[in-house]
């Protein structure tokens, strides 16, 4: 049970903390990885990165 948080804690911290209104510094890195091959397509897949990370942490915390 302790690694299973950690491991969802670990991964919010690593998904939302550098997306700051200012500079998305993740955004930035997926765009020139390579692996998308547009500024939009790797926009959207973070996108929903972020909030299906946000809906594993919930359903975590209340199940």
């Amino acid at each position: 049970m302790f690694q299973k948080r950690f491991l969802i804690g670990l991964l919010i911290i690593v998904i939302l903390t550098p997306q700051t209104p200012k500079e998305n510094t993740l955004l930035l890195d997926f765009n020139e990885s390579g692996i998308f091959s547009t500024y939009s397509e790797s926009k959207t897949v973070l996108r929903a990165l972020t909030y299906i990370t946000i809906f594993i942490y919930f359903l975590n915390l209340f199940l």
